[in-house]
């Protein structure tokens, strides 16, 4: 009898061996899984139109372009055959698109006048603009509110130090008049005696504004 019950004993293990069952262990299995996505950051250009003013004969050919990326980040201007008494206005805006904050810290201008370089602003060229919108955050830290005409230092001082989030934006009409003595500035100042648009000349100019994440550690 106790022979035929360890027959019987082995075939049993032999069988619940043979479809792959576990004798007299208890197993478990504990499982961590995750995914981290990193945000995004930055700023982009937008332009939403440009024109030339007071040129009768339409003698002056101005053209801008933004670069091809999905984000914008350069805007390419020229102009050519550029007089007195015309204008140049371009409407576009600076568009927050990432999704964590960021701080304009420096806005900065070069100028080159036929190949040397410029210390300020020639006062032939009359630079102004208006605030066409602007987001709520943006008109908070600046104090701009739409219909404001602030000079351009104005402009970028105010700039300067804000803090942007998703989809804040301003929208800016930027224009350059040409002036020459006899005249006056857009502000009503008159164009000091001696000052002449000169022929054949070529002005070369780069504003770059620079940004950095809101947290980032010096």
């Amino acid at each position: 009898m106790k022979t035929k019950m360890t027959a019987l004993f082995l075939t049993l293990v032999l069988a619940l061996g043979l479809f792959g069952f576990a004798v007299a262990y208890w197993t478990d299995e504990l499982t961590i899984e995750g995914t981290v996505s990193t945000g995004t950051f930055g700023w982009e250009w937008s332009l939403e139109d440009y024109y030339v003013t007071h040129d009768d004969k339409g003698i002056i050919t101005f053209n801008v372009e933004l670069s091809p990326e999905t984000h914008p980040d350069t805007m390419t201007i020229t102009a050519t055959d550029v007089y007195p008494c015309t204008d140049l206005e371009i409407l576009f805006d600076l568009h927050f698109w990432g999704t964590v904050p960021g701080i304009i810290t420096d806005i900065s201008a070069t100028g080159k006048l036929d190949g040397e370089e410029l210390t300020e602003v020639p006062a032939w060229v009359d630079i102004y603009c208006k605030i066409e919108k602007i987001s709520d955050r943006i008109a908070e830290e600046t104090g701009f509110k739409p219909g404001d005409t602030p000079s351009i230092d104005e402009l970028i001082s105010a700039l300067e130090g804000t803090q942007w989030h998703d989809c804040d934006v301003i929208y800016i009409l930027l224009g350059v008049h040409w002036v020459e003595e006899g005249m006056t500035y857009h502000d009503g100042t008159p164009v000091p005696s001696g000052v002449d648009v000169p022929q054949g000349a070529t002005l070369e100019f780069t504003v770059t504004v620079n940004g950095i994440q809101y947290n980032a550690v010096p």
